[in-house]
């Protein structure tokens, strides 16, 4: 669409464009089979196994439709895909050219028609994510980054807040995930009791339900800082180098950690 802006006087210096231009393609022409199911009559979805059915075709149909213009133009690249992970679970995330996607980040969001829910296209080489792309199809908000190169919400560059003060800080997680593990939900409890009160308790905490349009937040400065345990490389890839080029930091929860997208946790901060 045309109020979304390629930087193109950058394209000659990033050694990626052709894949990142190929990205946004997709995001967006995968926006259009979002909006189909998400303007679907909500009524007719109401029962659990019709809305699961819904958002598993949805998420089948963008990944598919990505995965093979994906192969189709470069064939030796590595996919992973949420919905093409395989059966055991596990991610081989190697030095390939390698694609990250989560085609619809934030499901329950899409079920209910809140409108927080996003595409997501990564593309890593050496295991560094070179660029992200992460798309609101109802907002139309279209944020992207590439590495060294800045971070962009609809072409126009972002920044993060740069704000240090906990009790300044507006904050976002995805930690009350409804479960039967009682144990983790008393442990997810106290990490938002350790940030949300007291004399140094944050400003604001907020649970919007995606991790890559949480961190996207970030980058844009809405969000001062972002956690999350039980995320998934598909839902942090893009939105990692997206964060960085808009100045902010991507680090682990766990003290003395490196991060790594593979060990399914993350904090995001608009600061260092």
């Amino acid at each position: 669409r045309s109020h979304y802006f390629i930087q193109s006087n950058l394209s000659t210096m990033f050694p990626f464009e052709e894949e990142y231009q190929l990205a946004v393609s997709l995001a967006q022409e995968a926006g259009r089979i979002f909006m189909a199911a998400y303007h679907e009559d909500k009524t007719s979805v109401q029962t659990k196994s019709s809305a699961i059915d819904l958002v598993t075709e949805t998420d089948k149909a963008i990944e598919e439709l990505i995965s093979k213009r994906v192969k189709k133009q470069f064939p030796d690249h590595a996919f992973i895909g949420e919905e093409s992970v395989d059966a055991d679970g596990k991610v081989h995330f190697s030095d390939r050219p390698t694609w990250i996607v989560d085609p619809i980040d934030g499901t329950t969001n899409f079920v209910h028609r809140f409108p927080h829910s996003s595409i997501v296209i990564g593309f890593s080489v050496s295991r560094t994510v070179q660029f992200g792309v992460v798309f609101n199809p109802v907002t139309e908000e279209l944020y992207t980054g590439k590495r060294g190169h800045g971070a962009f919400l609809n072409g126009f560059p972002i920044r993060v807040s740069g704000e240090r003060k906990l009790n300044k800080a507006l904050l976002a997680c995805n930690e009350m995930v409804f479960t039967q593990d009682i144990e983790g939900v008393s442990v997810r409890t106290a990490n938002i009791r350790a940030v949300s009160s007291g004399p140094d308790a944050c400003h604001g905490l907020r649970m919007p339900g995606s991790a890559a349009l949480n961190m996207c937040g970030v980058a844009r400065g809405a969000l001062d800082g972002y956690w999350e345990f039980g995320v998934h490389i598909w839902d942090m890839a893009a939105a990692k180098v997206i964060v960085e080029e808009a100045g902010g930091v991507v680090m682990s929860p766990v003290e003395d950690e490196e991060f790594d997208l593979c060990l399914r946790r993350v904090v995001a901060v608009g600061s260092e």
